[in-house]
């Protein structure tokens, strides 16, 4: 049973399904370097601030890692060991990919977005970290030295040594090739899923099902343009293996070398083939035109509405662009509707250098990983101090925002940033592979920015498991079926807006407390945990609640038309569990809230 611990000023609440809510991404390590720090350093999208964990592992480069339910963080890795929520190593967890180079074999494994961990479908207390382990590339001619050679998973007992885990298998093989980074997509029926690997030279690509059978043999399909065989002639390609990703939904997927360029393909979450390649072709470099231009940039991602895609890069058409601080950093945005979507790049920015920040003499500041954040927002990293963050990725052109070191840690962060399947994505509703029963139920989420109208507010939709309407309560009287409202108040104050989606299963509200041109400081807080479960109901549901006082008044139920209906007393207690039964109430949606803390309500889908 899900619950959730929320720090209420005034009133805040946060509703969502339980069996959905799957916070699995909302802390990712940041990724030092050797040498560089004694501690791990978590972003947490729970509060929006860096977290600072005083362990003696480090993530490295090769960051990846796994939250609870609730978004605490659960387990990470650096390459060559995991390690639990203590920072502490897992029993039996060392020894990971095997074949690392020696050079790196006492500290980290020197690349990001290689690897990620999925539930096993059927049993949440079986983990699978699955991660590729480099080798040698056949060509061995510098800088294409290493490529991806074994895909691997080691298995971890999640229950085991009261929570902290034990590794019970590792090292198992899944594929063995000349491979680029892993990535995986909810299959279709909304529980298994695909994993695919894109062979790093020719156009193959490998698809593997996780379901509760375990991990399938691999299988082939052959397609793409990207050009084959590869000229191996000096500096023609670095070993640049990272970047492959899906698409929030999983309608696409990038196979991306940032010196060949890359394709897009459209992903069909049945059968886990690819189909309909868009692809862009980087030119050579027009200095050495038998050799592709070096280059450097990793980072490939999709916005959330899946109209644009992102690279970065130091390259701006043939060859990087060098300055007397190094590599310029570039971040390209492409249009997924054209025919060609080469024809629609748009360069988003280039970093001025003056305003780059140059910890410890790095002087070769690019952008490399990117990754989507829970909050909507495309985080990109470099060799800095922070993030650098697109703000709307929604949206067409300079307008998207991208904005430097935001947020800023003022501590160098190293150059990678962890790969992470949308743990959010449900069912292909009405699919022919829709075949467990389960359903979309929405769940309401979003976030808040400051405009530069100290009065007027953006709230921008954060909603998941396909929502199909929106209908805003600014708190001020005023509402918005609008998905990403922007709404200007009259007047100072603390107002509560509410969010309810809505789609043919099921519908979910958050509220929030938004101040309006005064200091949230004077508001006293009130720690608060509490659910009401389950939603959708027939019969019976439960108020949960714990706090720091007890309840003020009745839990009172009103209908669509806003007529009280039920008036519900509850427990004058700091804890309790209280049944509430739902006889002869009409299928629909009901509003409920508790007199008093109107914080405490939301919405209620009854159904017969």
């Amino acid at each position: 049973m899900k619950k959730f611990l929320l720090l209420v000023a005034f009133y805040s609440i946060v509703l969502t399904q339980p069996s959905v809510a799957q916070k699995h991404d909302y802390m990712w390590p940041l990724g030092l370097g050797a040498g560089l720090s004694e501690y791990s350093f978590f972003y947490d999208f729970k509060t929006d601030e860096m977290v600072v964990r005083q362990d003696t592992a480090r993530a490295g480069w090769y960051s990846s890692s796994y939250s609870d339910k609730d978004g605490n963080i659960q387990f990470f890795s650096n390459g060559l060991k995991i390690y639990d929520q203590n920072g502490d190593f897992v029993e039996n967890s060392d020894g990971l990919n095997p074949t690392v180079p020696e050079w790196q074999a006492g500290s980290y494994y020197p690349s990001g977005q290689m690897s990620f961990f999925l539930e096993k479908p059927d049993n949440p207390a079986i983990l699978y970290f699955i991660s590729l382990d480099i080798g040698p590339h056949p060509a061995q001619k510098w800088p294409y030295m290493f490529t991806g050679k074994n895909l691997l998973v080691a298995t971890i007992d999640v229950q085991a040594n009261n929570g902290l885990g034990k590794v019970i298998e590792k090292n198992r093989v899944l594929l063995t090739g000349i491979l680029m980074s892993p990535a995986a997509c909810r299959h279709a029926n909304g529980r298994d899923w695909w994993i695919l690997v894109s062979d790093a030279d020719e156009n193959r690509h490998y698809r593997i099902l996780l379901s509760p059978e375990g991990f399938s043999l691999p299988e082939t399909q052959l397609i793409g343009s990207k050009p084959n065989p590869i000229p191996f002639e000096g500096g023609n390609k670095s070993n640049q293996i990272v970047g492959n990703t899906f698409s929030p939904s999983g309608n696409y997927y990038v196979d991306i070398n940032d010196l060949l360029g890359f394709s897009v393909f459209g992903f069909d979450r049945c059968s886990g083939l690819l189909s309909n390649e868009k692809r862009e072709n980087l030119p050579p470099n027009p200095f050495h035109p038998n050799r592709y231009p070096y280059n450097s940039g990793t980072g490939a991602v999709f916005s959330p509405n899946e109209r644009y895609f992102y690279r970065t890069t130091s390259n701006d058409g043939g060859y990087s662009i060098f300055t007397s601080a190094g590599t310029l950093p570039y971040l390209f945005q492409y249009d997924l509707n054209a025919p060609d979507i080469s024809l629609t790049r748009d360069t988003i920015n280039v970093i001025d250098s003056a305003d780059y920040h140059l910890p410890f003499n790095i002087t070769w500041e690019v952008f490399r990983g990117a990754e989507l954040g829970p909050d909507g927002r495309i985080y990109i990293v470099h060799s800095g101090l922070g993030y650098s963050t697109v703000q709307y990725p929604n949206e067409k052109g300079k307008a998207c925002k991208l904005i430097h070191d935001m947020p800023f840690f003022d501590v160098v962060i190293g150059s990678a940033i962890p790969y992470m399947p949308n743990y959010r994505l449900g069912p292909l509703d009405g699919s022919a592979c829709d075949t467990l029963g389960l359903n979309n139920i929405p769940v309401a989420h979003f976030r808040i920015d400051d405009s530069l109208d100290l009065y007027s507010r953006f709230f921008y939709d954060l909603s998941h498991h396909e929502p199909a309407s929106w209908h805003w309560q600014f708190g001020d009287g005023q509402s918005s079926s609008a998905q990403n409202p922007l709404h200007t108040y009259d007047s100072a104050g603390v107002y509560n807006v509410c969010l309810t989606v809505s789609n043919a299963y099921g519908s979910d509200t958050q509220c929030r407390t938004v101040y309006v041109g005064v200091s949230s400081t004077d508001v006293p807080e009130n720690e608060v945990e509490w659910q009401l479960y389950p939603n959708p109901a027939s019969g019976f549901v439960t108020l949960e609640y714990a706090g720091n006082a007890p309840l003020k008044g009745p839990l009172l139920l009103f209908n669509a038309l806003g007529q009280l209906v039920q008036t519900v007393s509850l427990p004058q207690q700091l804890a309790f569990q209280h049944r509430i039964s739902l006889a002869g109430l009409p299928e629909g949606v009901y509003g409920y809230v508790v007199a008093g803390m109107p914080g405490l309500g939301g919405k209620l889908l009854v159904k017969k």
